[in-house]
């Protein structure tokens, strides 16, 4: 066989020349790379998911930062978060947030604690806060700086630990370290750059510090602007050291496991954070009950309605009576609620308390009305009062050993048929707070709580827009025995009103020796007192139909009053 016979024909199987035959010849080393590059992937992914878990588990381990800013003592903590923020954390009244920078980390200041007495001499110091002007922003910029160190020494020691525990390779779990390093110098120096002290004219509160949500001159409608991110840090600083002051303020003595705590709010007026300042103060009070002496509403729409369906969401009870702007509808909505109760010339028992109340007998569905007709309904506020008085008497002479506690009405401005029939009445509807101990010798303790809503939905949006200071937001805590059911102290809870940031607590404590109840002489139930169409079925109230609706004024309006401190004489509104 020659040599051409003997070799196959190009092209065929057995031929080793051609594309093919390279195919064939290459393929198991290329199949070997390729699993070879594969392996390389998936360890450098696994690698870096491993240190990724050991940098986070590092990073949550990185202790706050303490530092002492003026009076108070405070901790700063910088954490990855998808919300890039800084906040000031202030225990007990809420937090302040503010969209500084955009990487993904959260700067995060929680005052710890505070010096009262240097917070008393900052404030009565001509030179206390220029002082902290100086020092507080270079203070709290170290304390950063310090605890951005330590989340990049604690990411770096996660991260290498733990794929020098998953691997065991030391060079591995050296570039795992060092590369975590990277990575969070790399976001701090982003925030760092992208860090706005502008932002800090804008800010976001929460808690009760949300009663200052816009600061806003709102007659032009522009944000009013700090002068600059020094002052803007030492007023919270100022706030603060007041809260504590404040607190520190009230007096000892309360066993807060033997008391009933109750919360007395009114005439909210539409201003849903009203609501938030509840949550808050149970948060921090643990509140057995609210009562609500009405006016929650202004108009009596449907959506005024619907958002009194915030109620059923705080977990606490809440009692109500209907003031002179509150429809049937708003009651109905209320009552609905699971933890609501609507009391109407009956008495209830809430938190251990007898508690009797009647809702207003006047409707004025307009927020104007009533201000203009104002004494058309006293004849019928008359009326009702004394037929809860009349309810009151009947329920103690039924019940001896457990009389009734206190009585709610909306309009204290009638007493007469509630004087010595109860120790206590709640009233609202004066915007304007006020105690009146052993009223008219009767021995029936008066106090009325000014506007919680800061009256919002009812003139009290009127004073900003004119430039003046706008109405407070003010609720009342009273602490009774859990035994003999007697009020022994109360809080007096003042909070500044739109676009102002302050909180005031002031606690009294009840006198010792308590008035015998007596009815006064001019006080007794008079004749035919109730009309027949005034008449409440307990439990059912009044249809709008038969309640009083002011028009017209028929006697002067009565002359506009500055809001003044409990224990003093306030205005109508």
């Amino acid at each position: 066989m020659s040599s051409s016979e003997a070799r196959p024909p190009e092209g065929s199987p057995g031929s080793q020349e051609g594309p093919a035959a390279v195919t064939v010849q290459d393929s198991p080393t290329r199949r070997r790379r390729l699993r070879r590059r594969r392996q390389r992937w998936l360890h450098l992914t696994t690698t870096a998911v491993v240190a990724m878990l050991g940098a986070i588990v590092g990073l949550l381990l990185v202790p706050a930062t303490t530092v002492e800013v003026g009076p108070l003592t405070a901790s700063v903590h910088l954490r990855p978060s998808l919300s890039s923020e800084t906040v000031l954390l202030l225990p007990p009244v809420g937090q302040v947030a503010f969209d500084t920078h955009t990487a993904p980390v959260r700067i995060e200041a929680r005052v710890k604690s505070v010096d009262v007495e240097k917070a008393e001499a900052l404030f009565y110091a001509d030179s206390g806060f220029a002082e902290l002007q100086q020092t507080a922003p270079e203070t709290l910029a170290a304390a950063a700086a310090k605890n951005a160190a330590l989340n990049a020494l604690f990411a770096a020691a996660g991260a290498g630990l733990a794929v020098g525990v998953t691997y065991r390779r030391v060079r591995r779990a050296l570039i795992a370290g060092g590369s975590a390093v990277v990575v969070v110098g790399a976001s701090l120096a982003a925030t760092s750059v992208t860090f706005s002290p502008a932002s800090l004219s804008q800010p976001k509160f929460e808690g009760l510090l949300s009663q200052a949500a816009y600061i806003a001159d709102l007659g032009h409608g522009t944000v009013i602007d700090y002068q600059s991110y020094r002052d803007t840090l030492a007023e919270f600083v100022g706030q603060v050291s007041a809260l504590y002051i404040a607190a520190d303020s009230l007096p000892v003595g309360l066993d807060q496991e033997n008391v009933i705590t109750v919360l007395h709010v009114s005439d909210i007026h539409d201003n849903p954070q009203a609501y938030d300042v509840i949550e808050q103060l149970h948060t921090q009070f643990a509140i057995d009950a609210v009562v609500d002496t009405g006016d929650i509403v202004s108009w009596g729409t449907p959506l005024e309605t619907e958002l009194l369906r915030r109620i059923g969401t705080l977990d606490v009870p809440y009692v109500y009576v209907s003031g002179n702007h509150d429809g049937a509808s708003a009651a109905a909505m209320i009552e609905a609620q699971p933890n609501a109760t609507v009391v109407d010339n009956e008495v209830v028992e809430v938190a251990g308390l007898r508690i009797a109340g009647i809702g207003d007998p006047r409707f004025a569905a307009d927020d104007d009305s009533d201000a203009g007709g104002w004494r058309e309904g006293d004849e019928a506020v008359n009326a009702s009062v004394f037929q809860l008085g009349d309810t009151i008497e009947a329920y103690d002479a039924a019940h001896p050993e457990d009389p009734v506690d206190f009585a709610m009405i909306h309009d204290p401005t009638q007493p007469e048929g509630l004087l010595g029939r109860t120790p206590l009445v709640l009233s609202g509807h004066m915007h304007t707070s006020k105690v009146e101990l052993d009223r008219e010798g009767s021995g029936t303790d008066w106090f009325t709580v000014g506007s919680t809503g800061g009256a919002l939905a009812s003139g009290g949006i009127a004073p900003v827009l004119s430039g003046e200071d706008p109405l407070d937001l003010t609720a009342r805590m009273l602490y009774f025995d859990q035994d003999t059911r007697q009020l022994v102290a109360y809080d007096d809870i003042v909070m500044g009103g739109l676009g102002l940031v302050s909180v005031s607590i002031q606690r009294t404590q009840m006198p010792e020796e308590t008035a015998e109840l007596e009815i006064p002489a001019d006080a007794e139930t008079p004749e035919n007192t109730i009309p027949p169409e005034q008449e409440v079925e307990p439990g059912e109230g009044l249809p709008d139909e038969d309640r009083v609706t002011p028009t017209d004024p028929v006697s002067p309006l009565p002359e506009t009053r500055e809001p003044v401190p409990a224990g003093s004489d306030g205005g109508m509104g």
